[in-house]
């Protein structure tokens, strides 16, 4: 039986309450990821950004505007960092969780067709063999994924964990951005095959006008199984900065700086 949106959403807000793997600082794997995302047939970057696992923590390295991102799973939170105006803010896991859940509750409430499928997005998903791609079509949005093998079933799962939990924080952090529960399935399926994203080629029906108006995004993941010297010392200055910068309430700290 295929799980609802909504068991999707209990299980991931309770696997934060469990120490596993991922949360003991011992067992987790230490790895980089350099993301890239770039919109339509752009050549350069719309965004850039390094993802480095370390000791159960993640730091997630947005280069414009200057931003860190700590995903801190023990403490049940999100710390994000803003160098520019050394400010900080928190957000609980649980209000993203209750967010999302909300978001899901109004979006399958609706009788517009597409807010319903983005409540519950259903996917043809095939694997081409000969490419070692995995697609997931609708007539809405489509999904091709271009996998990578991580050697190990560790990385996999953190960072699939990462990803979910970074996918629902966006709804916070940027209001108004697409529903995450189509990236979800896409995560989902990713980690039940033990693969990374290598590629992620996302592209959407615009809600309204003729049907061969699109919009892509492309995005691509380098992982680093080994941290470098640099990497532990971005790490050390980020923990520096969480007690050193001045702490706000979420609304503060999404002002632009004066």
């Amino acid at each position: 039986m295929k799980r609802t949106m909504l068991q999707r959403l209990a299980n991931l807000a309770a696997a934060i309450v469990l120490v596993g793997v991922i949360g003991e600082p011992g067992l987790a794997e230490e790895f980089r990821v350099e993301n890239k995302i770039y919109v339509g047939g752009e050549k350069e970057p719309r965004t850039e950004s390094t993802t480095i696992f370390h000791e159960g923590l993640v730091y997630d390295y947005l280069q414009r505007p200057a931003e860190v991102t700590i995903f801190d799973k023990g403490r049940r939170r999100f710390v994000l960092l803003d160098p520019n105006r050394r400010v900080k803010t928190e957000i609980s896991a649980d209000e993203v969780s209750a967010l999302n859940k909300n978001l899901y509750d109004w979006a399958a409430s609706q009788s517009d067709p597409y807010v319903k499928f983005l409540a519950n997005p259903k996917f043809d998903e095939e694997f081409d063999e000969a490419t070692g791609e995995l697609r997931f079509t609708s007539p809405w949005l489509t999904y091709r994924v271009v996998m990578s093998d991580p050697q190990s079933e560790a990385i996999a799962r953190q960072y699939r964990e990462f990803s979910d939990w970074y996918t629902l924080l966006n709804t916070r952090i940027n209001p108004g951005s697409k529903l995450p529960f189509a990236r979800l399935i896409v995560n989902e399926a990713l980690e039940k095959r033990s693969r990374l994203p290598k590629e992620v080629h996302l592209t959407m029906r615009a809600k309204r006008g003729l049907p061969f108006q699109k919009i892509t995004v492309r995005s691509e993941h380098h992982f680093v199984r080994t941290l470098v010297q640099s990497d532990r010392d971005r790490i050390k200055q980020s923990d520096e900065f969480v007690g050193m910068f001045r702490p706000v309430d979420f609304q503060e700290y999404q002002k632009v700086g004066e």
